[in-house]
C-alpha cells in the first residue's frame, strides 16, 4: 500500500517522464474489487478458521487464536482505512457474502471509521502473551510490535477524522498515546519487508527494471532546494545530464538535482532526478508503514490542538523533524543547522509542510494528510485537462453496471461521483 503512486504524483513528490497521464490527473475511475478478493478475503478467512470451534484447535497450532484474530483484524483495518481515504463510502457490512448478496449496500466513510476503530480496539484487546502466528513477515510473530501498529493505526485515524468528529478523534488519539505502545524513534518503525526474488521484490525496482518512468517533481526539489534542506541529496539521485537553473547550496553541491514539471512530457528523463538510487536498485529494501517522524509530528499537531500528548508542540515538531532527517541518514550537524531555523511554538502550516517531507514516496499518507490540512500549497499541473488535484478516486463502471441501485444512493448521499467530490473527514 505505501508504495501506492497516485498520492505521490498528486502531492508533486514525483512526477512521470514521457507518458505523464496520472501526473495530469487523468485517470478517472478506480476498480477496488482486488482488495476484496484477494488480502481481505484472506484475512477473512484467517478470522474465521481461528474462530469456529471446528478449525479453532487445529489453527492454534500455528499462533494463538487470539493472537491471530487480532493481526488479521488490524490488517483488515489498516487496507480499509486506504480503501475508503481513496473512494469514501464502500461495502462492508453486507459485503463477502458471494452469491448470497452480490449486491451490498455501501457504508458511508463515517460509518467505516467507526468500524475500524471497533476493530482495532477489540484486536488491541485480543492480543496477549502466547504465541504469535507463524509466518509474520513483519515482526516475526512479536505481539509488542503488533501493539504499536494497532495504536500507530489508531493516531493515524484519530488525527484523520479531527476535523470530522473532533471529540472522538481526541479520545482515540490520547488513548493510543496514554497506551505507551507507541513508536518514539527510528529503531521502532514500522517497515514492510520485501523478499530477494522475482515474486517478492520491491515494487520500485520492478518499475526501473526496463523503464524510467518516474522523476523526482520540481515542486520538491525546490522546496528542499530554497530551505537548504540536506534532505535534497537524500531523496534523489543526481541527474546524469541536466543542471539546475539556480543552485543555492554552497559549492554548487545541488548542481545536479534538477526537478522535472509536473505532468509534463519529461522525454529526457536523464535531464532529471531519479529517486534514490538504493531504493530502484535493490530488490529487498523497506517499505516504511509508520515511522517516528510521522507519529511525532502527528503528536506536535495534537498538542497543538490541545490534546494530552504529553509533550508540548515545539519539542515534538523537533523531534518530528530530526527523526525524519535521521531516518534518511543526514549528519547530526546538518540536522542542528536546519532546525534553528525553527523558534517558538509551530504553525500548523509549518507542521503539515514537514509531514509532507516526512512521508515522502508513501503515497496514500501523502495524499490524505495534504487533503486534509490543505497545505503545502501546491499549484495544479499546468498540463492537466481539469486543472484541480484529485481529492477521491472515482468507482470503477463495473460498480454501476452490477449494483446500480446502491451506486445511485450512495452517489446521492456522498455526492458526484469524479475526483472532486470531498470525502466526509475533508472538511477545509
Amino acid at each position: 500500500i505505501g508504495t501506492h503512486l497516485s498520492g505521490l504524483l498528486y502531492t508533486q513528490q514525483l512526477t512521470e517522464g514521457q507518458y505523464p497521464g496520472e501526473s495530469r490527473y487523468a485517470t478517472l475511475t478506480y476498480n477496488y474489487n482486488g482488495y476484496y478478493t484477494g488480502p481481505i478475503q484472506n484475512l477473512n478467512e484467517i478470522i474465521k478458521l481461528n474462530s469456529e470451534e471446528a478449525s479453532k484447535a487445529k489453527a492454534n497450532l500455528y499462533g494463538n487464536n487470539n493472537n491471530q484474530i487480532a493481526v488479521a483484524k488490524i490488517l483488515r483495518a489498516y487496507i480499509l482505512q486506504f480503501m475508503t481515504d481513496r473512494w469514501g463510502a464502500l461495502p462492508w457490512t453486507e459485503a463477502f457474502q458471494g452469491i448470497d448478496n452480490p449486491q451490498p449496500k455501501f457504508d458511508s466513510q463515517e460509518e467505516l471509521y467507526n468500524i475500524m476503530f471497533d476493530e482495532v480496539e477489540e484486536a488491541l484487546s485480543l492480543i496477549n502473551n502466547n504465541a504469535g502466528p507463524q509466518g509474520d513477515i513483519l515482526f516475526d510473530g512479536d505481539m509488542s510490535k503488533w501493539r504499536i501498529f494497532g495504536n500507530s493505526l489508531k493516531m493515524t485515524m484519530a488525527l484523520r477524522i479531527s476535523d470530522a468528529n473532533p471529540s472522538l478523534a481526541k479520545s482515540k488519539f490520547e488513548a493510543a498515546v496514554s497506551s505507551g505502545n507507541i513508536i518514539t524513534d527510528n529503531a521502532q518503525n514500522i517497515l514492510f519487508k520485501y523478499g530477494t526474488d522475482d515474486a517478492s521484490d520491491s515494487p520500485w525496482r520492478d518499475r526501473f527494471r526496463t523503464r524510467e518512468d518516474y522523476v523526482v517533481s520540481k515542486t520538491m526539489m525546490e522546496a528542499l532546494r530554497s530551505n537548504l534542506d540536506p534532505r535534497i541529496f537524500k531523496f534523489a539521485s543526481p541527474s546524469r545530464t541536466g543542471t539546475a537553473t539556480n543552485p543555492l547550496f554552497p559549492d554548487n553541491l545541488d548542481l545536479t538535482y534538477v526537478g522535472a514539471p509536473n505532468g509534463k512530457v519529461n522525454g529526457n528523463v536523464p535531464d532529471f532526478s531519479f529517486p534514490p538510487a538504493d531504493l530502484i536498485s535493490t530488490p529487498d529494501i523497506p517499505t516504511p508503514i509508520y515511522t517516528a517522524a510521522q507519529m511525532k509530528l502527528a503528536m506536535a499537531e495534537g498538542a497543538m490542538k490541545g490534546w494530552s500528548v504529553g509533550e508540548n508542540s515545539e519539542t515534538l515538531f523537533i523531534d518530528g523533524i530530526k527523526a525524519s532527517m535521521s531516518q534518511w541518514g543526514v549528519e547530526d550537524n546538518e540536522i542542528e543547522s536546519y532546525i534553528s531555523k525553527y523558534n517558538g511554538a509551530p504553525s500548523i502550516t509549518e507542521i503539515a509542510y514537514e509531514k509532507w517531507l516526512a512521508l515522502y514516496l508513501n503515497g496514500p499518507e501523502s495524499w490524505a494528510e495534504w487533503r486534509r490540512l490543505d497545505s503545502p500549497n501546491l499549484t495544479p499541473s499546468e498540463f492537466a485537462g481539469d486543472p484541480r488535484i484529485p481529492v477521491r478516486h472515482a468507482y470503477d463502471s463495473s460498480v454501476e453496471d452490477n449494483n446500480k441501485t446502491n451506486y445511485d444512493l450512495v452517489v446521492s448521499q456522498q455526492g458526484i461521483d469524479d475526483l472532486h467530490t470531498k470525502l466526509w473527514w475533508d472538511k477545509n
